[in-house]
Order: C-alpha cells, then sequence, then structure tokens
C-alpha cells in the first residue's frame, strides 16, 4: 500500500509538472502573438502606408488619333501618341525635410508615331507620403519648366502622383498641371480592373485661359506675316482608377483639348484621349501593387486587434495553468 501511495504522488508530481510546462508555453506563445500584434499594427502597416523615398518608375501612356500642331508645317495634324512619365523620387532633400514629406521629380515625353518628340516637361513636387496632398516649404522647391526652359517655381494645393491611402468615396481636389490649380474630383462608381476592385473618380476642367502666345498671323488663315498674340486655352476631362487601399491610380482616362483663340479664331494644338496603356494597366495591377493591398488591408484591419485579444488570453490561461500548478504543490 505505501508503494501505491508513493506512486500515485510521483505521478501527481509529474503531471503537475507537465501542466505547469503547459501554462508556461501558453504563456510564451501568447506572449509572442501580442508582441507581433502591436509590431504588425505599429510598424508594418505604416510602413506599407507611406510613400517610398526612393520613387522611380516610369509610367507609359497612348492616344491613339491624337490631333497635334505640327510647328514644321504649322498644321494640325493626325497622329498616334506615345506618353513616357519617369518619376524619380529625390531622397537627399526629402530626408532633410523630414516627416512624412516626399519630393518627386517628374519628365513627361511625349512622342508622335513617327518618331518626332512633340512635347517634353518637368516637374517637381513635394507632398504628404500619406495623404498625397500638396507640400509648400522653403527647402521643397517646388517647379515646373517652360518650354524655354525657366524654371517657375509653383504652389501646390490638392492631391498629386496618387490618392490617399484609405481612399474614400469622397471628393477630392487633385492637382491638374496645365490649369495650374486643383480641381474637384468626385467618387463616381466601383469598377474592376485586371480582376481588382478600385473606386472611379472624374473630374472636368472647362474651357480655361492658361496664358498666351504669339504666332504667326497665317496659323489662323489671316493674310499677313506678322505675329499676333493669341490666348492659349485648355480643357479636360479625367477619370481615376483607383485601388483604394493604397490610393495608387491603376489607370487613366483624359480627353485633353489645347487651342489658340484670335479675333473670333481658333487653331487646336492638341486634341486626345489618353490612357494608360494596356501593358501598364496590367503591370499596375500586377507587378507594382501586387499583393500590397491585401498585405495593407490585414495589418492596418481587425485581425492584429484579434490576435492581441488571443495573446493575451493564452498568457492569461498559460498564467492560470501554472498558478494553479504552484498552489496544488
Amino acid at each position: 500500500m505505501a508503494t501505491t501511495t508513493l506512486d500515485a504522488k510521483s505521478a501527481n508530481r509529474r503531471n503537475e509538472g507537465g501542466r505547469g510546462a503547459v501554462g508556461a508555453a501558453l504563456a510564451g506563445v501568447g506572449a509572442l502573438l501580442f508582441v507581433l500584434a502591436l509590431m504588425v499594427h505599429f510598424y508594418v502597416a505604416p510602413t506599407l502606408s507611406i510613400a517610398p523615398l526612393d520613387q522611380d518608375s516610369v509610367t507609359r501612356l497612348e492616344a491613339k488619333g491624337a490631333t497635334v500642331f505640327d510647328t514644321a508645317t504649322l498644321a494640325p495634324i493626325t497622329t498616334d501618341l506615345s506618353i513616357a512619365a519617369h518619376t524619380v523620387g529625390d531622397v537627399k532633400a526629402t530626408e532633410k525635410v523630414g516627416g512624412d514629406t516626399r519630393i518627386w521629380t517628374n519628365s513627361t515625353t511625349i512622342t508622335s508615331s513617327d518618331g518626332i518628340v512633340r512635347s517634353q516637361s518637368t516637374k517637381r513636387a513635394a507632398f504628404d507620403g500619406k495623404t498625397a496632398v500638396g507640400v509648400n516649404c522653403a527647402s521643397c522647391d517646388n517647379f515646373y519648366m517652360t518650354e524655354k526652359d525657366e524654371k517657375v517655381a509653383t504652389k501646390l494645393t490638392g492631391l498629386l502622383f496618387k490618392f490617399p491611402f484609405g481612399t474614400e468615396k469622397s471628393t477630392y481636389q487633385v492637382w491638374d498641371d496645365t490649369a495650374a490649380k486643383a480641381v474637384p474630383t468626385r467618387y463616381i462608381g466601383n469598377a474592376t480592373v485586371e480582376g481588382l476592385k478600385v473606386y472611379k473618380f472624374e473630374n472636368e476642367v472647362p474651357a480655361t485661359v492658361v496664358g498666351d502666345r504669339e504666332v504667326p498671323r497665317s496659323v489662323f488663315g489671316l493674310e499677313g506675316n506678322d505675329n499676333v498674340v493669341a490666348q492659349s486655352f485648355y480643357s479636360n476631362r479625367t477619370v481615376y482608377y483607383v485601388e483604394p487601399v493604397t490610393g495608387a491610380i491603376v489607370n487613366q482616362a483624359s480627353d485633353t483639348k489645347s487651342w489658340f483663340a484670335y479675333d473670333g479664331n481658333e487653331l487646336v494644338t492638341t486634341e486626345a484621349h489618353v490612357t494608360y496603356t494596356p501593358q501598364q494597366v496590367k503591370e499596375m495591377v500586377h507587378k507594382t501593387l501586387g499583393n500590397q493591398p491585401m498585405l495593407l488591408g490585414l495589418a492596418d484591419g481587425w485581425i492584429p486587434w484579434a490576435v492581441l485579444l488571443l495573446g493575451l488570453v493564452l498568457v492569461a490561461f498559460g498564467y492560470a495553468v501554472t498558478r494553479g500548478k504552484t498552489h496544488a504543490d
């Protein structure tokens, strides 16, 4: 009988020891989950939800059957246009400004189907890496280059390069380079692009005078060889296709028109329907974005909090098991 009693006590000690080990293991796993959940929410999510400092990308667009003014013949022609917009982040300037500000330079080249470069433009813009709203500061050096390679400082307002992380079904102010102002851009519905669910936004710039320029009188069909000062007009309508988690523009379609007007006469200089190329759309959805919307959605959603709660439950349960073993001892 004595032997049996001793064996029972040994077995109980082993069981209590096992429960203690299990309790400690549960508490350890719970603590790990707790820490991971906090890291995901307070480090991973913020890291994913801000535009990069070292942006280096080329966005390719096209316009089939566009009208452009040919300076060689001094007359409008119809041609296909290829547009390449190269965007580069100024890392040093961005780090100098600090905070969430990002400074990017964009160089856009428009080439017709005959290989002639029809226009080139450069702009430098600072914006908030999270909200995408333009930033104006002493060291930001926001500017655009004129056709005469003159640097003109600009004061930016509205969204630049993209929409904000966590884009809402709302109306935003979006910067228009040609109009040199922000334009109300309203949500108009949902769509699917390459299997990706997106929000559609639309804005419109009515016929607006954006400057004046000396042009030969003859381009208006008027007699004489002297130049006249014509008003430069611009109008535009753009639909943006925006992935809402990241605010990335995966496609856009613009109906744009520019023309000169003088003494009741008009001369169209550009009229085009501009969109991302099909390959550019695929690259944006499947390569540039990839699984970032899903990862950011998970990191910034309810899952980290659920994991944190599970971690707390495991810590509490593990502590209870261990404490029960201690009391039994």
